[in-house]
């Protein structure tokens, strides 16, 4: 990247690993864009794996005070515990709303790239070509989810925490928001069992990584978006 300017698009889909730490401030997030609720299902079914919103959205509120003593890292980090069965899955919905502020927001673009031990194990692009100022918005994005070997399945399940995925948020090229997730993925207790997943934050995170591990590199299909 060039002296002075954050990372572009190319650069982020060059990482090999997870990042150290945040690519931008909280404060690049001059739209003002808040994720409100974000849904995590089958494809095939349409069975709901995971949701969370409203007042768990994270965001912080327009006068929240970013004094010395504030945490940036942990505002902007989840972690997941997910079933194992969403691995056998072969494809995943994400659904994600989100407003806008008192600009338009052209070329909103999200990458997200999941890693497990520093392995890049999927990469995905998703764009949403315009929104219009004060505007609630819907993201929906379809993931393939490539089949797992049975090795790499229990070294995930053995190794809590230890896939990261990165999230980066650009809007005419310029990153504004990057959120990281931290993925654990249990057994259930019998294979009959209901997909189950969770959230846990030491502080809320806004928005954050969708999806799970997978094994091999994958794109993403096609995002789809509306304004409401």
């Amino acid at each position: 990247m060039a002296d002075g300017e954050g990372p572009s698009i190319d650069d982020v889909l060059a990482l090999k690993a997870p990042t150290p730490s945040f690519l931008c401030p909280l404060s690049a997030n001059t739209y003002d864009i808040v994720f409100k609720e974000f849904e995590v299902s089958d494809y095939g079914s349409k069975r709901v794996i995971f949701r969370v919103g409203g007042d768990d959205s994270g965001a912080p509120p327009p006068d929240f005070d970013y004094g010395a003593d504030f945490d940036e890292d942990q505002l902007r980090t989840i972690k997941y515990d997910f079933s194992t069965d969403i691995l056998r899955l072969p494809v995943i919905a994400t659904k994600l709303i989100f407003s806008v502020g008192d600009q338009e927001v052209r070329d909103f673009l999200m990458v997200e790239r999941h890693y497990f031990r520093d392995r890049l194990i999927k990469s995905f692009e998703f764009s949403f070509p315009f929104c219009i100022p004060n505007t609630t918005n819907t993201w929906e994005a379809v993931y393939d989810v490539p089949p797992l070997d049975k090795d790499l399945t229990m070294d995930i399940v053995k190794s809590p925490y230890e896939v990261v995925s990165d999230s980066f948020y650009f809007v005419e090229g310029k990153l504004i928001m990057h959120n990281k997730a931290l993925y654990r993925y249990f057994v259930p207790d019998d294979d009959e069992a209901t997909l189950v997943a969770t959230s846990t934050r030491d502080a809320p995170a806004s928005g954050g990584g969708a999806g799970g591990g997978g094994g091999g590199e994958s794109e993403g299909k096609a995002a789809e978006g509306k304004e409401e």
